[in-house]
């Protein structure tokens, strides 16, 4: 073999990646501009049972699954030819018995002194075993969460057949008792809960027989308000917000009512002191971009978003990821049967919609159900999601002004903001926030340090900000202490004076509260 490798070296001393596809256990090949093959390692063609000589030549996607050409050419390629690079791209490759192997590509682009693109090369692994793991894992999970099912089920219908035997049991033994009515009611009341038990189960399975009509998302919202209200205690504040020119739905009206109440009770119970539920409705277009970057089990379309916000206690990302489970519930034993969550799930994706949750420990909870428009689409206002954007936070529309000479500084605390939903823009000075203002942007909140270089400083920028937004809120960051109670008259009263440096959590929580209060 030494001798081999030589003789490869010898005869092409000018390109020295030939020693590798010619004799190094890699999977790699590489495709001229025409998306042909030039190379391909002899390791690679003999995984998939064929001669190097035999592949060289034939068209890139000759040797994918249908799926995955198609995937290649909508998706990948594109992306490759713009970027010049794309990592870890999952392909399913057929080998010249039929059979198939996953794989994981990663491929960079080489270009010619002129610039112009000369050859990609690509390195593969095999995702075989990987993908035999991930299916035992799922497995696992699907088994456990059954048991975890049969085993709520079984814990719920043997009370409630207790029940029932021992109302029996008592009119078996009088039926001339002076109760008897009571325990009839009683008996009677335990099948109405076997009843509920059975109808959530169905719509977890998403086996419910629904009655879908077309629905305006507001007046569902307008005509729970006052019984959303009566359950919410004192302390808690309640606000509904109804988007304008909503589209239409076609859901089932009572199971809609019946997951918007198990919503609004769990973030009830999600804020033991003070705090406030949000339930707000948007027009959302989910893009192809959007639903191929994060995999989502769900149709790119128009849909209508029903979103209900606290303030609550917030959840850890393993709680979060548990919250839909049958079963799964962390209220104390009898106070909650973990079915109620499960239901919303099953309803919706019943309904050929989604449901997304963003939690943060401190922040509190947001759950975003998404239903298929119906109807035209009349030009209303809409948010787009595309493979870029998070649709998690509750504050996601709210558009943030971060004004900060330091780039690392600024850098940082777009960077955290954006990390919780927030659309961020940046600035390096007042000069070019105010520019950036004239043409049109309309911040919800400006973040911005006190001393800048240019003409206009933090304050004097947020005086002439407000000129163009009226309820513009405002942040002043200072380095310097004796700053942080600047007075000034183009200060107002509600501004927020930060020293720096300022942490992550303080800086979301004025972001927030701003916004809340606004």
């Amino acid at each position: 073999m030494a001798n081999n490798i030589l003789e490869f070296w010898k005869s092409s001393p000018d390109d020295p990646f030939n020693v590798l596809f010619a004799a190094a256990p890699i999977m790699m090949h590489s495709i001229d501009s025409e998306g042909k093959l030039l190379q391909v390692s002899a390791f690679w063609a003999k995984t998939l049972g064929y001669s190097q000589k035999e592949m060289i030549g034939q068209t890139s996607t000759r040797f994918l699954t249908p799926i995955s050409r198609e995937y290649a050419e909508q998706t990948v390629f594109p992306e490759f030819h713009e970027k010049g690079y794309v990592h870890n791209v999952e392909y399913d490759f057929v080998r010249k018995d039929g059979t198939q192997i996953p794989v994981l590509m990663s491929a960079v682009a080489q270009y010619g002194s002129d610039g112009t693109f000369h050859r990609s090369l690509a390195i593969l692994f095999d995702n075989t075993e990987t993908k035999k793991a991930q299916a035992l894992l799922g497995q696992n999970q699907r088994m456990e969460a059954i048991g975890r099912l049969v085993g709520g089920v079984a814990h719920d219908f043997n009370n409630l057949l207790s029940v029932i035997q021992g109302k029996l049991e008592f009119l078996q033994d009088d039926m001339d008792s002076p109760n008897r009515d009571e325990i009839i009611h009683d008996a009677f009341g335990a099948i109405r809960r076997g009843a509920s038990l059975t109808q959530q189960l169905l719509s977890f399975g998403r086996r419910a027989h629904l009655q879908p009509k077309k629905t305006d998302m507001n007046r569902v919202i307008r005509d729970m308000d006052g019984m959303l209200r009566r359950l919410m205690p004192a302390r808690i504040e309640f606000e509904s917000v109804a988007a304008g020119g909503l589209w239409d739905t076609r859901v089932d009206r009572h199971q809609l009512d019946t997951a918007l109440l198990n919503i609004a009770n769990n973030a009830r119970d999600a804020m033991p002191e003070t705090g406030k539920i949000t339930i707000e409705t948007s027009n959302v277009r989910i893009t192809e971009e959007y639903v191929a970057s994060r995999q989502e089990d769900i149709e790119p379309g128009r849909y209508v978003m029903l979103a209900v916000s606290d303030t609550g206690t917030g959840m850890p990302e393993n709680v979060a990821e548990q919250i839909f489970e049958p079963f799964y519930t962390t209220k104390p034993i009898g106070k909650g049967s973990g079915l109620g969550l499960s239901m919303v799930y099953g309803f919706v994706k019943q309904s050929g919609g989604a449901v997304r949750v963003h939690s943060e420990v401190g922040f509190g909870t947001t759950i975003k159900l998404y239903f298929p428009a119906v109807g035209p689409e009349n030009n209303a206002p809409e948010q787009i999601l595309t493979d870029d954007e998070d649709d998690g936070g509750p504050h996601l529309l709210a558009e943030i002004l971060v004004v900060e000479d330091d780039d690392e500084v600024r850098k940082i605390m777009a960077s955290q903001l954006r990390s919780n939903g927030f659309k961020v823009a940046e600035a390096s000075n007042g000069d070019i926030a105010h520019a950036l203002i004239s043409t049109g942007y309309k911040p919800r909140v400006l973040v911005t340090d006190v001393v800048m270089p240019g003409s206009l400083q933090g304050p004097k920028l947020a005086k002439m900000a407000r000129q163009v937004i009226d309820d513009l809120q405002v942040i002043f960051v200072s380095g310097y202490p004796n700053e942080a109670s600047i007075s000034n008259e183009d200060v107002h009263v509600n501004d927020v004076q930060l020293v720096k440096p300022v942490n992550r959590a303080t800086l979301l929580r004025k972001v927030k509260k701003m916004l809340d209060d606004d």
